[in-house]
């Protein structure tokens, strides 16, 4: 008589529970492997319906005109700082990177916090210039009489409109004080 096939005294047989369970586990696995196989699709096509569908670059045309795009800066009023683009004006091409550099001086004898607010002229040109990178994305710390270069890297759209031939973007300079200059100008 074999010692496996004898059950201990008060348990219930569960041979045939085990079995349903791992069946079910198998199946549930098998539905999670096909389930994930089938996800990058499924995604696709649920992107392209609601008209979501960014992963496809738009090539840029190389033969479309180039963006003129101008930099002007200004200074809240009595802030000593001054402040001018390296560069005012680019030919900013479909599709490529522009990088701007700007020249920022504290005129006083005393350290100030600033910050630059950023818009663009016309105002739908922002829907085609995306700021990578940006000074104005975090507040300044500037030392008495310190003079320090800035940059802006900006992505220009593949596809620009015919009627959009040059943009302004325009950067206005403010002192921060108190509370907002611990923060940096960023909510706490």
């Amino acid at each position: 008589m074999s010692t496996l096939a004898q059950q201990p005294a008060g348990r219930p047989d569960r041979s045939g529970a085990n079995k349903r369970l791992a069946l079910k586990l198998g199946l549930a696995a098998a539905l999670m492997f096909g389930f994930g196989y089938a996800m990058a699709p499924m995604y696709g096509r649920f992107c392209q319906f609601l008209g979501l569908d960014r992963a496809r670059p738009e090539l840029a045309d190389v033969n479309a005109a180039a963006l003129r795009l101008e930099f002007d800066t200004n200074v809240a009023d009595g802030l000593p700082l001054t402040v001018e683009a390296l560069e005012p004006i680019v030919a900013a091409r479909p599709g490529k990177l522009v990088k701007a550099k700007f020249r920022v001086t504290n005129t006083s004898d005393q350290s100030m916090v600033i910050r630059a607010v950023p818009s663009f002229a016309p105002p739908r040109s922002a829907g085609y210039l995306s700021k990578l990178e940006c000074f104005c994305f975090n507040a300044m710390t500037m030392a008495p009489n310190e003079a320090r270069e800035v940059t802006v890297v900006l992505a220009v759209a593949a596809k620009l409109p015919d009627e959009l031939g040059a943009a302004t973007l325009s950067y206005t300079f403010h002192r921060l004080e108190g509370e907002m200059a611990k923060t940096g100008g960023n909510p706490t």
